[in-house]
């Protein structure tokens, strides 16, 4: 591919999945380490981090968000956040984070305003989702186990949705020329 303009020292777009398949592929031992909300610290390395990512980017195409549609995040700063910042903006989506010390009704407006199709939860902000939740159009909200006990229905469950996925197949979004800025 050729530069568009003379002197630039790149051929390729800094995509957001290009961050973690160059970490996979050049530190694939290295760890990320988190502190769950159990209080417990979570390890893994690039390599496992970048497989989960794949995962979860097949499983929220299977499930219908295309390109430039919203998923709302809900959650605090962990592992798992992580993946979905990652899974959602390497499939050519957009991974919309929401403040949950905002008020509920903040929290609706900002979620409607943005269009999220999609919400993704921390199982601990639930009693917090139900004061807007009637108020907004998620289609699906996906809930991170984090305390052990079962996701309540109609949500899915985040590791549920991983094991269902391969992550192998999946590709991550393409850059178009016509794309470019």
């Amino acid at each position: 591919m050729q530069s568009p303009l003379p002197g630039q020292m790149m051929d390729m777009p800094l995509l957001i999945s290009s961050f973690m398949q160059h970490a996979a592929r050049h530190f694939p031992t290295t760890e990320i380490v988190s502190r769950r909300l159990e209080g417990d610290i979570h390890r893994y390395s690039y390599r496992d981090a970048e497989a989960r990512m794949r995962q979860l980017a097949s499983a929220l195409e299977l499930r219908g968000i295309a390109m430039g549609e919203r998923v709302g995040t809900l959650a605090w700063n962990g592992y798992r956040h992580l993946e979905v910042y990652y899974a959602v903006g390497g499939k050519g989506s957009v991974v919309h984070t929401i403040n949950p010390r905002l008020h509920p009704d903040q929290i609706a407006w900002i979620a409607n305003d943005a269009k999220d199709r999609f919400l993704i939860v921390d199982d601990v902000l639930l009693p917090l989702l139900a004061q807007f939740q009637s108020q907004c159009a998620f289609e699906k909200i996906i809930v991170f186990p984090f305390s052990g006990a079962p996701v309540p229905a109609p949500y899915l469950d985040y590791e549920a949705l991983l094991a269902q996925a391969d992550g192998d197949k999946f590709q991550y979004a393409a850059h178009h020329e016509d794309d470019a800025v």
